[in-house]
């Protein structure tokens, strides 16, 4: 960036100092993938409780049944798996599940789990209707899931484009430097080309957060 703005190794060295905000927002962009991710498998853990809990098993047995076909789903090492290993272990040790429901929903930090963690504790303290409870829990989550699918399948498409055109306008600047030096040359090492190539940069960056805006889905 700093070659292609300002060929300049000072822009450069001052470049490094917004490091930590972009790797935050990395780390943002990771994080939402992941709340995803749990989403999906969130819905399946209550599709297998609710089945098992058809079946007859207590709702700390289902867990134990849900985890196994959480492992087989996604594998033994998805969020969900860990996050019912964990609950398992806890429950051999007396713990109460509504303690463990709170726990998790505190991690996971998803409005769905929360929601679904809080009417489980509560029901489970006043003794109501676990299925009902499941089983309608898993039809409004599992609506919320296939639409949030078909919005990103919807997105895919655009997603792809809006990266080609995060690197287009550097592209473009990379090649005029290289064929048309001196047509490039004015922007450089003077007052009025920094000022110049200060907003370009900035306008750049603005458009790069805003089409990446466009294209998040929120959990």
């Amino acid at each position: 960036m700093a070659g292609l703005f300002y060929r300049s190794v000072f822009a450069g060295v001052i470049g490094l100092m917004g490091l930590p905000l972009f790797y935050r927002y990395q780390e943002k962009c990771y994080i939402r993938k992941r709340k995803q991710k749990l989403s999906l498998q969130f819905k399946d853990m209550l599709v297998s409780v609710a089945g098992a809990m058809r079946a007859g098993y207590s709702i700390e047995n289902a867990l134990g049944e849900a985890e196994k076909d959480i492992i087989r789903l996604h594998g033994k090492n998805c969020d969900m798996a860990v996050e019912l290993r964990v609950i398992r272990r806890q429950l051999a040790c007396n713990i109460p599940i509504e303690k463990l429901l709170e726990d998790l929903s505190r991690r996971c930090q998803i409005e769905d789990v929360e929601s679904f963690c809080c009417i489980m504790g509560f029901a489970k303290r006043s003794g109501g209707d676990f299925i009902g409870i499941i089983s309608s829990c898993v039809s409004q989550i599992s609506d919320k899931v296939e639409i949030m699918d078909t919005i990103e399948t919807a997105l895919a498409a655009r997603r792809f484009e809006q990266r080609i055109m995060d690197v287009v306008p550097l592209f473009i600047m990379a090649f005029i430097n290289v064929t048309s030096e001196e047509f490039m040359s004015a922007l450089y090492h003077n007052v009025s080309g920094v000022c110049i190539m200060t907003v370009c940069f900035g306008v750049y960056v603005a458009a790069f957060f805003w089409s990446e805006r466009m294209v998040q889905i929120e959990v």
